[in-house]
């Protein structure tokens, strides 16, 4: 996907990074008539943009070219995949009208294909029921994060991108949309689905629950394992030569 064809139907997003803090900014693209002391951009990819504002230092300021010494990302969806542009700069210019435009400016036209979740993945796997409409399917997920759900389905299904997705853990229910799709070499699909703030605490509560449990037995198992290795420390059966 290039970047000068994003809309605001693609959602695009700044991340801004800064040591240890990140911030995840929206913004709303528009067309933007490059002026002609401004051929210099033409040679990089570009999308204008209305002002991009966030809250800095207690203030909500305008995001500018001071800004352009911390990391920034632009990320986006196109049906059911997802765009970033690493390393994009803010430039402010005056069009013929006196009026400040704004762009964001990426060496690479062309966005890399990206994952969206914004959250750590678990690799924790439940049966579930995913429905839409009339249609209900029997299904498992390969990992969940407090954003997001990878539901593996063994069958082809017909799922539609622009309707949400019932979701059904059997204590737990959330409605998640679909975002990407993966065709897998054992024939399985894999869909990557978001699952919005209003399900955070449903999603803590899968999450935490069966991390915990996960962690206890990697531990327990660490135990065994190290009981096991200082029993068996000593013993080399060529030198026994008589077993009681």
């Amino acid at each position: 996907m290039r970047i000068s064809e994003i809309t605001t139907a693609n959602k695009p997003y700044i991340r801004i990074v800064r040591g240890k803090k990140k911030i995840d900014i929206p913004i709303t693209p528009k067309l933007v008539a490059l002026p002609m002391g401004k051929s210099n951009y033409r040679d990089c990819g570009y999308v204008g943009c209305e002002s991009i504002r966030v809250n800095f230092k207690g203030k909500v300021v305008k995001i500018n070219w001071t800004f352009n010494h911390n990391k920034m990302t632009l990320f986006c969806s196109s049906g059911h995949k997802a765009y970033s542009w690493s390393n994009v700069k803010v430039a402010t210019f005056t069009d013929a009208r006196g009026k400040k435009q704004n762009l964001i400016v990426c060496k690479r036209a062309y966005g890399d294909e990206t994952e969206r979740r914004r959250y750590k993945r678990y690799p924790l796997v439940k049966y579930i029921v995913i429905s839409q409409g009339d249609n209900m399917y029997e299904a498992t997920t390969a990992d969940l994060s407090f954003g997001g759900i990878g539901i593996v389905s063994k069958k082809r299904i017909n799922i539609i991108p622009s309707e949400l997705i019932n979701v059904d853990f059997g204590d737990v229910k959330v409605r998640a949309r679909l975002v990407r799709t993966v065709f897998r070499e054992d024939g399985s699909e894999l869909f990557g689905c978001s699952v919005s703030k209003v399900y955070k605490y449903e999603m803590a509560k899968l999450i935490t629950h069966d991390e915990a449990e996960a962690n206890r037995a990697k531990e327990e198992a660490a135990k065994a394992k190290k009981i096991a290795k200082e029993t068996d420390s000593g013993w080399n059966e060529g030198k026994i030569t008589r077993w009681h």
